[in-house]
């Protein structure tokens, strides 16, 4: 017999389910695990002629060939069908609750975070095609709005709503669905909730105003569950729970509004489970005294600490002075984009001014005046540990958008509107608002510590150390960048990049202490290189943000937070972090979306001007969407069209240019760069003639063979910097050819280029001579070096000029004559001129063939003797 079953305490994501799972295993039997709730227990008596369901009381467990699990992933709440989990039988879990300490360890496990489980179950059935009736999609819907709250709970899925809009089309009645959850409670429920309202207490959980029930009923009366959710509604607060024994077992149900408090965790030492906002457990014959004190303590222990002032605020904080003229403050606020800073007088708050009172000053022609006569002096400001909730209530009231942070009179940070957004609205604002504590599945999903663990263990030592120094000077450590992107990616990038929220210079001295490596100071950037024996080097930073004082500058270096210092950086894929302490090691901070768009492709700038403010970006994102194979998404494709229309490109120095462009070129993925170079007519900004064509495209693609064909015979490493620099260069002009090149190369790289690719047509010519003198073949090639061979190889279209070409080098490249003039002294030729007429006579009857051993040139030079002398 196969067998379906759902937990105890059934509702209606459980029976539809379990519903669902009978379409797909259509022999099976379904039978209930316990008791129902009680909604779904007049549901089923109201159709229980179309849920063919069993009690499993009377059932013998030998009987069942194959189990199915759905709803729930708990041993304890299967009931009797528990001691199956040591059978062999095969056993399938459809399960879409959080991974807790009592799952299921054995059998297919089907886990999904949807907001319902019969999600999952659909899904697999219309991918199948099975038909369902109009009474079985009302039965899905009733178990997917019950679960998600009508789709409104905060882990809904778009999967969930994808599955509605299909059951409505198969004629799922939302008439019976609002009926049905309209859920009005029985008398003895109306007077058990009276009982509660009647119990209830208040307790503060680390900020989280919690209430509280504890009741002991003779009898059992069902849907606690409800009533804590009716509680929810009437009652401010972040969470409740409801303590009552009711019969010979102690019931505890809980909900949430707030993501900080993971009811499933709480309950879990009650062996509980469900939602992360939603969950219930029950212990045989418990004490409702004692299960309150342990779930207290409990709550205490799993429960973030509510997010304070200290938090989120912005810090340091950018200050003006009170004398200063409203025109000053006016470059201020530009220059750093705020739309309000406080004034200060002595290191002492005495006002804040804003964006507002700083235009009207500029519209009534006072500029000039001091910011003081326009600042508002009446200042509210809140101390370091302010809950947001009390923010964000503060901001309400009295209209403003930011909040001073004040510590023992000091300024500490300032709290802005921005600031409690980032918290508040984290899922559903832009990228940047995103925070840490707001991540999407893909982030959950994802195991930073577990591919830390992965990393050669030089690389583990080095982050181990940064992450105890950091600790040890209570201070917050990351690695950055292109580190983490790669880590995410699985790809190998060992330049590690360290940024730490304090002194740049005293940790790295710290670290290095620990390391025994080279260590190079900045002091005036607050940035370390440590090199270490191994190779590998380490840079170090203070966590800093930047500002420019116009297009295409080097940027302005401020130290700041960890936020800032990612914000200053070009793309959202380099904008992730890991922590490296102790306490939070392998947490992945993701404020601006980057792993989104990793997982989507996609190359995205952070904000609108940054190609204005560093026109360099532009190389780096073909650079990026080239190496890992990303497409530029539609706006940052935009920002880039419209800084190079706004002639930012050439705002840069020739030496910016230079390195951004030796980098492009110095990539395996050079031809998509060079295409993507094209296609936004950079080449075209470089110099007016420079194009690039699909030929020119192809051989720079064959390249690479070319180059290992070549190194398969010599073993030698070749500049291919050098080598991609002419097949580039190949069809410009020659008269040109100099300023185009000091475009891509340093004046060292342009004396080998340019004689390349000026003398190409010349030797072209002469490799194409019929019967071409082998000695004719030697000295035309000789000089050259193997970059050139490769160069010229690679793009000569002519296979007779390859031909002499790799024939010289297999064949004549290492000729060279064995004797010199101390030999030709030695058989008693008198030195003089002579001895190089001499030589090449021997020489170009080597490469000939005449000659090959030292006698054999040692005859041929007094013959050759004899022949200058009778000439």
């Amino acid at each position: 017999m196969k067998v379906i079953v759902s937990h105890q305490n059934t509702d209606f994501d459980a029976l539809a389910s379990m519903v669902a799972c009978l379409k797909l295993h259509t022999d099976a039997t379904m039978f209930f695990t316990g008791k129902l709730k009680e909604e779904v227990r007049e549901f089923i008596t109201l159709y229980k002629n179309v849920l063919p369901i069993s009690q499993a009381g009377k059932l013998n467990l030998s009987e069942v060939e194959e189990l199915f699990i759905v709803d729930v992933n708990s041993a304890k709440r299967i009931g009797k069908f528990k001691d199956l989990l040591e059978s062999d039988i095969p056993i399938t879990v459809y399960d879409h609750h959080m991974v807790g300490d009592y799952s299921i360890q054995k059998g297919h496990q089907i886990i999904k975070k949807y907001g319902a489980c019969v999600t999952i179950l659909l899904e697999e059935i219309i991918q199948r095609g099975i038909p369902i009736t109009s009474f079985e999609a009302t039965l899905f819907a009733l178990g997917i709005y019950t679960d998600t709250n009508c789709l409104t709970f905060s882990h809904t899925t778009h999967h969930d709503a994808e599955v509605v809009a299909f059951l409505l089309k198969n004629g799922a009645n939302l008439g019976v669905v609002s009926e049905v959850m309209r859920n009005t409670l029985a008398p003895e429920q109306d007077q058990l909730f009276s009982s509660i309202i009647n119990s209830l207490e208040t307790v503060d959980i680390n900020g989280y105003q919690i209430i509280l029930s504890t009741l002991i009923v003779e009898d059992f009366i069902g849907d606690l569950g409800s009533m804590a959710e009716k509680l929810l509604d009437i009652k401010k607060c972040d969470g409740i729970f409801l303590v009552v024994k009711m019969e010979d077992r102690c019931y505890i149900v809980g909900r949430c509004i707030v993501e900080d408090i993971d009811i499933p965790l709480v309950l879990s030492k009650f062996g509980g489970g469900g939602h992360r906002k939603a969950a219930s457990a029950s212990i045989k014959d418990g004490d409702p005294q004692g299960i309150k004190e342990l779930l207290l303590q409990s709550l205490r222990v799993n429960t973030k600490p509510k997010v304070t002032a200290k938090e989120i605020m912005s810090y340091p904080v950018k200050t003006v002075f009170e004398d200063m003229s409203v025109r000053e403050v006016n470059r201020v606020m530009l220059r750093y984009g705020h739309t309000g800073m406080p004034v200060v007088k002595e290191d002492q708050l005495i006002g804040i001014i804003s964006r507002t009172d700083i235009d009207k000053a500029i519209i009534h022609g006072l500029g000039h005046a001091p910011v003081k006569g326009f600042m508002t002096r009446n200042i509210l400001s809140i101390p370091k540990d302010t809950s947001i909730t009390e923010i964000n209530e503060l901001m309400l009231k009295h209209n403003i958008g930011r909040l001073p942070v004040i510590d023992e009179g000091r300024l500490i940070g300032i709290v802005t509107r921005t600031d409690l957004l980032k918290v508040l609205y984290g899922n559903n604002h832009p990228n940047w608002y995103k925070k840490m504590f707001h991540q999407d599945d893909a982030l959950e999903e994802l195991d930073c510590y577990a591919l830390i663990e992965k990393l050669p263990t030089d690389v583990r030592h080095i982050l181990d150390v940064a992450g105890r120094v950091g600790d040890e000077l209570n201070k917050n450590v990351y690695v950055v960048g292109g580190f983490v992107r790669d880590l995410v990616l699985q790809q190998h990038n060992f330049d590690i990049d360290i940024v730490i929220e304090g002194d740049g210079i005293a940790f790295a001295q710290a670290v290095n202490e620990k390391l025994r490596g080279e260590i190079t100071l900045y002091h005036q950037f607050g940035t370390a290189l440590i090199s270490l024996d191994n190779g590998q080097e380490l840079d170090i930073v203070s966590a800093r943000r930047e500002y420019y004082e116009y297009p295409a500058a080097l940027p302005k270096v401020e130290k700041s937070t960890i936020w800032s210092d990612l914000f200053r950086r070009d793309f959202t894929i380099n904008c992730l972090a890991l922590q490296l302490n102790k306490k939070n090691k392998g947490l992945l901070l993701d404020y601006f979306a980057g792993l989104e768009d990793i997982k989507e492709k996609k190359i995205r700038v952070l904000y609108n001007l940054s190609f204005v403010e560093d026109p360099t970006r532009i190389f780096r994102a073909i650079r990026f969407a080239s190496r890992l194979g990303f497409e530029i998404e539609g706006e940052t494709h935009g920002f880039i069209q419209q800084a190079i229309k706004d002639h930012m490109i050439e705002k840069l120095s020739d030496d910016r240019v230079r390195e951004e462009l030796k980098l492009i070129l110095q990539e395996k993925s050079v031809c998509r760069s060079l295409l993507l170079l094209e296609n936004y007519k950079v080449f075209q900004v470089l110099h007016k003639d420079l194009r690039i064509d699909n030929d020119t495209l192809e051989k720079i693609r064959c390249l690479d063979d070319t180059i290992e064909r070549f190194n398969e015979i010599f073993y030698q490493p070749v500049n291919r910097l050098q080598i991609v620099l002419m097949q580039l260069l190949t069809n410009f002009p020659t008269e040109g050819l100099e300023g185009v090149i000091n475009k891509f190369a340093t004046q060292s790289l342009v004396k080998l280029v340019q004689p390349s690719l000026t003398n190409k047509g010349s030797l072209y010519k002469l490799l194409q001579e019929e019967d071409l003198d082998k000695f004719a073949l030697y000295q035309a090639l000789k000089p050259l070096k193997l970059e050139e061979m490769i160069f010229y190889y690679n793009d000569c279209n002519d296979p007779y000029i390859q031909h002499y070409l790799m024939f010289y080098t297999l064949k004549l490249r290492d000729v060279n004559c064995e004797i010199c003039g101390e030999d030709l002294k030695a058989i008693g030729i008198k030195p003089g001129p002579i001895y190089k007429k001499i030589l090449d006579e021997v020489l170009r009857a080597k490469v000939k063939g005449l000659v090959y051993s030292r006698d054999d040139e040692l005859n041929y030079a007094m013959k050759a003797l004899e022949k200058l002398r009778g000439e």
